[in-house]
C-alpha cells in the first residue's frame, strides 16, 4: 500500500529557499494570468514556463506522476467533450444530427486543457517546494488568523493520515472475508458501513487526543504569540516577486488598458 502523506519534496533549490509569501503571491498571479490569456500559443508559452519551474523544483518523479495524472485525465476529457458541446465556428469537420464538430471548437478545447494544466501545475509547484509549516506560516503572515492557520495545518496533516486509516481498515475487513466490491450497489453500500463506522470512531478518538494536547499546552491562554522561526524577506525574495509581478502586469496591461488580443 503506497500513500503520499505529503507532496513536499525536501531539496535545496532556489524555489525551496524562497519566502513562502512570495510563492503564494506568485502562484495566485500566475493562476490569474492563465485565466487572462486565451490564445493557445501564449498559453503554451506560459505552460512551458510553469513546467520549467516544476523541473527546477526537483520534485520526485513518483510524486509528479501521482499529482499530474489526475490533471491529464481532466485535460483529455476537456479536449474530447468541448467540441461536442460547442458547435460554433467553421469549418465543420464532422456532423451527426445536432452534434457538430468544428475546427475552432477543437482548438478552444485544446486551449482550455492547457489552461487547466497551467492552473493545476503552479499550485502543485507550491506544494512540492513548501512544507506545511512554512505554507501555514506564510498565510498567517499575509493576514490569515492564527486559529484558521492552525486548522489548515491540522487538515493538511491529518487528511492524508485518515486516508491511510481508511485503507488499513478496508484491508482488515477484506482479510476477514468482507467482499466490498461484489453484489448489487445497495449491498455494496451496506458493506462499506463496516469501514465507515471504525473510521468515524478513529477520527473522533484522534480529535479528542488532539484537543487534550492543545489544552495541555495552554493553547489560547494568551492573545500574543511568539515563533521559533520567523519569516524575513531577503533581496532574492524581493527580486523574485518583482519578476513575477512584471510577468503578470505586462499581459494584464496589454489586454485591459491597450485592448490587445491575448
Amino acid at each position: 500500500m503506497t500513500v503520499f502523506v505529503d507532496l513536499y519534496t525536501d531539496a535545496d533549490t532556489f524555489l525551496h529557499r524562497l519566502d513562502p509569501r512570495v510563492k503564494i503571491v506568485a502562484v495566485v498571479l500566475l493562476s490569474l494570468l492563465a485565466l487572462i490569456i486565451g490564445n493557445l500559443v501564449h498559453l503554451l508559452v506560459l505552460l512551458a514556463f510553469v513546467l520549467l519551474l516544476l523541473a527546477l523544483g526537483r520534485a520526485t518523479l513518483s510524486k509528479t506522476v501521482f499529482a499530474l495524472k489526475f490533471v491529464f485525465r481532466i485535460m483529455v476529457m476537456i479536449v474530447v467533450l468541448w467540441p461536442i458541446f460547442d458547435p460554433s465556428g467553421t469549418p465543420v469537420l464532422a456532423e451527426l444530427g445536432p452534434v457538430k464538430i468544428t475546427e475552432p471548437a477543437i482548438w478552444k478545447g485544446v486551449a482550455m486543457a492547457v489552461r487547466v494544466c497551467c492552473l493545476a501545475t503552479v499550485w502543485y509547484i507550491l506544494m512540492f517546494t513548501t512544507s506545511q509549516r512554512d505554507l501555514v506560516r506564510g498565510l498567517v503572515k499575509l493576514g490569515l488568523r492564527f486559529d484558521f492557520g492552525l486548522a489548515l495545518a491540522i487538515a493538511l496533516r491529518f487528511i492524508p493520515t485518515f486516508g491511510v486509516t481508511v485503507e488499513s481498515i478496508t484491508d482488515a475487513q477484506r482479510a476477514r472475508g468482507l467482499e466490498l466490491d461484489k453484489g448489487a450497489p445497495l449491498r455494496r453500500s451496506k458493506n462499506y458501513v463496516a469501514v465507515l463506522v471504525p473510521t468515524i470512531v478513529s477520527a473522533l478518538r484522534t480529535a479528542d487526543m488532539l484537543s487534550l494536547a492543545l489544552q495541555s499546552r495552554a493553547y489560547g491562554a494568551r492573545p500574543d504569540r511568539t515563533y521559533l522561526r520567523d519569516l524575513k524577506m531577503r533581496w532574492t525574495d524581493a527580486l523574485a516577486l518583482a519578476v513575477v509581478v512584471t510577468i503578470f502586469a505586462i499581459p494584464a496591461i496589454a489586454k485591459y488598458l491597450l485592448d490587445a488580443s491575448l
